[in-house]
């Protein structure tokens, strides 16, 4: 008897157990999915940049701070030993671990880097048309937003919107979206996010 009781504690504690751990999986998976939206914007040129190489001076100064460094126009920063290294077009993340890769290659046995985007450039794109306040929207810092938001912020859809055209000209190229299925659209990897430089033109309706 006393086997079965030990037995069935072991299946609940069992169970009890993995039950917490997929509620902690859960949590983990739900802030890293956070964490990516809220840091998910590349870095671009004339960003401001803050880099640390833990326990290399020449790297983060000598109370260990960081360095700054401005992008430049071509996308990179001079880095001690490195040189030139591009990080445009990176995500904060995806830079730490280039910089890691290049100073691993006969340099640093195993670098703890840290890059920060300290202020990133002014972007803006323009929204003109039918919408509330035409002109120029600033993209936020951190987080990309999408077409349907930059329209928000620049006071909406006009009452003689032609919501199911809506164009969006990037680097010569012009596309035409409809509002209803932007909507409906919940995969981030298919949804219109902006960049800077674009042109969204909200048509007027002829009715």
């Amino acid at each position: 008897m006393k086997k079965i009781f030990r037995l069935i504690f072991i299946y609940i504690y069992i169970g009890c157990s993995s039950f917490s751990l997929s509620i902690f999986a859960e949590q983990t998976s739900k802030a890293n999915i956070k964490e990516k939206l809220n840091s998910d914007r590349v870095i671009n040129s004339l960003d401001m940049l803050q880099v640390h190489v833990f326990g290399e001076p020449e790297f983060s100064g000598p109370n260990n701070s960081g360095l700054d460094f401005r992008v430049s126009s071509s996308g990179e920063i001079s880095l001690y030993l490195l040189g030139a290294v591009k990080v445009a077009g990176k995500t904060p993340s995806e830079a730490e671990r280039h910089i890691r890769a290049l100073l691993m290659k006969g340099y640093i046995r195993d670098p703890h880097v840290l890059v920060q985007v300290k202020t990133y450039r002014v972007t803006n794109v323009t929204i003109m048309g039918q919408v509330g306040k035409p002109g120029l929207v600033a993209l936020p810092a951190e987080q990309k937003i999408d077409i349907i938001t930059g329209i928000a912020q620049a006071g909406g859809f006009g009452q003689l919107a032609k919501t199911s055209k809506i164009e969006l000209t990037r680097d010569g190229i012009t596309n035409v979206y409809d509002l209803s299925k932007l909507k409906k659209e919940t995969d981030p990897k298919k949804k219109v996010w902006l960049e800077s430089g674009d042109l969204i033109w909200v048509r007027e309706s002829a009715f």
